[in-house]
């Protein structure tokens, strides 16, 4: 079937490195994720016209065999039940029903002041001054933006991902809210991604525990969309996007991406903006300028990813769509304090370094939180200006993203 066949699977946003304590272990091998081209073979979203009753839909269903078993009722987004193998065919006859707006595939998604925190020194992303190796000039200036501000309880960051550890010793005291739109019976953390980009985002800090988020003053929420593999469909991203705007998030970072776009994940962007959002999205590990999907949308601030020289990381996707930059190479934060998929796979625990634009990303998810706080934060529409043009104009702005490498200091001051 032609349409299944174009299923395409959100593409896998992290990391070839992990650190192990002293040392450093290279690992060339990235894990597994879905295979590309994946869909629910059994289910699509249908979102009817406005006006449509429920007799009508009704009668719909029928003639084409579905079965309403989900609901998005934010964007009017049907999860509908259809014969295992049938995509193809009922994304089309619905698409033919004069009452319908739309159908598609529910295509899936893969997870692509000096604190006193003893891994500090490690983060280079945050202050490389009188680290070995890289450029000074490499960092976001994190000290120097929380010698003004370090984020506010009142700002929440939503984390959308594979869940966040609920015990971590970084973590636990910073989440206030959880909410599971996977297949996971769970809103634990058990592949690991969520968890590392949660850290970076907004890891407590000056604890003497081991590292230290960008925008550490700031609350968590727990969004899970990806399951224990890594793995989810674009009807629990959408659900999980409304749900993160509905209850109060200031800002939404999404470590994931692919190159199908989808008008419910659309429309889903498109409402958190509306509800005042900012929306922070990885651009991609592909090294090419092709769009990449959440973070294309209009409403995101796309993140390319940079290196320790303030260079374009080799793997980041780059292009006039991209927005911002940010450092998303070799990456110090927190793994889960149990088993998980990406800590097994390294064999390490509680801390480690992963590469990608999905590190990238909540590094910029934090900066916006610093934003919030400040004097600035009166809008997202202002928030996100503030973000982008502070950012430094580093070599290849303006040809790899638009505005430059984030720059935290700039931003708050």
């Amino acid at each position: 079937m032609r349409l299944l066949r174009n299923c395409l699977v959100l593409g896998l946003i992290l990391s070839l490195v992990v650190f192990t304590g002293p040392a450093l272990a290279m690992i060339a091998k990235p894990l597994a994720g879905a295979r590309d081209g994946a869909c629910a073979p059994d289910r699509v979203l249908v979102k009817f016209k406005d006006g449509v009753d429920k007799a009508a839909k009704g009668r719909v269903h029928a003639k084409h065999g579905g079965r309403v078993v989900g609901e998005i009722p934010a964007l009017g987004v049907q999860v509908v039940a259809v014969p295992a193998g049938s995509v193809d065919e009922k994304v089309k006859a619905y698409k033919a029903e004069s009452a319908v707006d739309y159908a598609e595939p529910d295509y899936v998604a893969t997870a692509v002041g000096i604190p006193n925190d003893p891994y500090f020194s490690q983060q280079w992303a945050l202050n490389n001054v009188g680290q070995t190796g890289g450029t000074p000039d490499a960092d976001i200036d994190a000290p120097e933006a929380w010698d003004i501000v370090s984020g506010s309880p009142v700002v929440k960051i939503a984390i959308l991902d594979t869940g966040i550890d609920q015990d971590h010793e970084e973590l636990a005291t910073k989440i206030v809210a959880n909410a599971n739109f996977s297949a996971s019976i769970t809103v634990d953390d058990l592949f690991g991604h969520g968890t590392h980009c949660a850290g970076i985002a907004a890891a407590a800090a000056d604890n003497g525990l081991g590292v230290a988020g960008v925008a550490y003053g700031c609350g968590l929420m727990n969004v899970k969309v990806l399951d224990d593999t890594g793995n989810g469909y674009y009807s629990g991203i959408a659900a999980g996007i409304v749900w993160a705007a509905d209850n109060g998030a200031k800002v939404i970072s999404m470590s994931f991406g692919g190159t199908v776009p989808s008008l419910t994940l659309r429309n889903a962007v498109n409402y958190a903006w509306a509800k005042g959002t900012v929306l922070v999205a990885a651009a991609g590990n592909s090294n090419t300028t092709r769009p990449l999907y959440p973070a294309y949308y209009a409403n995101c601030i796309a993140v390319a990813a940079t290196d320790a020289n303030d260079q374009k990381a080799s793997f980041s996707n780059y292009g006039k769509w991209v927005d911002v930059a940010a450092p998303g190479v070799d990456i110090l934060s927190t793994l889960p304090n149990h088993a998980s998929a990406i800590g097994d796979y390294f064999g390490v625990t509680n801390y480690g370094l992963l590469s990608g634009t999905s590190m990238a990303t909540p590094h910029v998810a934090g900066i916006a939180g610093l934003v919030w706080a400040t004097g600035y934060g009166t809008s997202n529409l202002a928030v996100r200006a503030r973000v982008e043009s502070t950012a430094d104009k580093i070599p290849g702005t303006g040809l790899y993203w638009a505005y430059g490498r984030v720059n935290a200091a700039r931003a708050v001051r």
